[in-house]
């Protein structure tokens, strides 16, 4: 795409390449608009997995199966229990999502070093020397580089991942034996070796994801730590032998950016980011048609500068979805409280729920009421040494347990 004159003021430009970026580059094209994407690359590595019922009714540009590399039927997690759950889960093929998202958007490849506003437009400059000049500019980085800093808490959720080829196999054992896996079942989390938990799959092609994950923490675990961990329990470190690494460093347990900011978040850079689970992919997806008729309502209406950015603010975070994510951060709260020896049972706790209690709380999108509900829930079944350990916490608790 060629650089953008002065004179010429776009929509929307959307810094960022990522899924979240993208997804509302063509939510925005469906309905008319001429977004530009402004990305130094669209390539993405990450995998990137979602609940199958959680974007099956996305707009994603084509059949959600034409764009996975892997389905698996049953999730299996295990806390000091083992639980099958009939939920099927899906790992992106990050390539077929991309071109599937990027049809007919307009991609700038080059990095926004600055956001500079008047009273109706905002102009970004490019690394390149070139300048675009937009009515809305959202931020869709990840960490919200064009947003108003926020202070960082230092906790995230860290893992160290390897996919293994289809012969590999350590010593005389099958990896999958020693991990635990199993055709047609993703383990979402195995506890059984805290305090980090095992998560992977074997794909339709034999290769094998195996991944070792640290909860939310602060300070952070160390990849190191969790590549020996892994090693450990796969009896080898496999690094050298597999076929591409995966080292995982998700920031969580911050703040969300403020709405006075003219740039506007969205996905991770918004606070996406769920502050248990730290999954926001799903998330941003179902998010991108929300975002994009408030865009598309406003433009229409001659919205312009903060008006125009306050409004939109208001379709990211609505009102009620400010309060669910009061609710998710009190959960954060909550099992950061939790020894290693008791989350086992919390989790067992959680997941012993009806399936529709445990899946709302699993989505920043859910209603404030069924999250406080599931926690409650979750509360009332947790064994007696954990109910203790989550009074001693009273500044979580005693608002989780008293709220409306």
């Amino acid at each position: 795409m060629p650089d953008q004159r002065d004179d010429v003021v776009v929509d929307v430009a959307i810094v960022g390449g990522g899924p979240a970026g993208l997804a509302l580059a063509r939510a925005l094209a469906l309905q008319g608009l001429e977004p530009v994407v402004v990305a130094a690359s669209t390539e993405w590595h990450a995998t990137y997995g979602v609940w199958r019922d959680d974007v099956a009714d996305c707009d994603l540009g084509g059949e959600l199966d034409t764009l996975v590399r892997g389905a698996w039927p049953t999730v299996r997690v295990v806390g000091k229990r083992q639980h099958l759950l009939q939920r099927p889960y899906v790992v992106f093929d990050n390539a077929c999502l991309r071109s599937s998202l990027l049809a007919g958007v307009q991609v700038q490849h080059d990095t926004a070093v600055q956001a500079e506003h008047t009273t109706e437009t905002t102009s970004l400059r490019l690394l390149s020397g070139a300048t675009i000049t937009a009515r809305l500019v959202i931020d869709a980085t990840g960490n919200g580089e064009l947003l108003a800093r926020r202070t960082p808490t230092g906790g995230a959720q860290t893992a160290y991942g390897l996919l293994l080829g289809a012969g590999f196999k350590t010593g005389s054992a099958n990896v999958a034996r020693i991990s635990g896996i199993e055709p047609g079942i993703f383990t979402l989390m195995d506890w059984s070796t805290p305090p980090t938990f095992f998560y992977g799959a074997q794909f339709h092609d034999g290769r094998t994801l195996v991944e070792e994950t640290s909860l939310y923490a602060n300070p952070p675990r160390g990849l190191d730590d969790l590549r020996t961990r892994l090693a450990v329990r796969l009896g080898v470190d496999a690094t050298e032998q597999a076929d591409s690494v995966e080292q995982v460093h998700i920031a969580m347990g911050g703040s969300l950016p403020a709405r006075t900011t003219r740039v506007v978040g969205f996905g991770a850079a918004a606070g996406f980011v769920h502050p248990v689970t730290g999954y926001s992919v799903a998330a941003s997806l179902r998010a991108a048609t929300r975002v994009a008729n408030e865009i598309v309502q406003q433009l229409s209406r001659g919205t312009t500068g903060t008006d125009l950015s306050l409004a939109v603010w208001g379709a990211v975070w609505p009102k009620k979805l400010v309060r669910s994510r009061g609710w998710h951060d009190m959960g954060l709260a909550v099992l950061s409280s939790l020894p290693p020896r008791l989350i086992g049972g919390f989790f067992d706790a959680f997941f012993e729920l009806p399936q529709a209690q445990w899946s709302v709380y699993l989505r920043i999108d859910s209603e404030p009421a069924a999250v406080r509900a599931a926690m409650l829930g979750v509360f009332r079944h947790v064994d007696m040494a954990t109910r203790l350990a989550l009074v001693a916490q009273p500044a979580a608790l005693v608002r989780a347990l008293g709220a409306r």
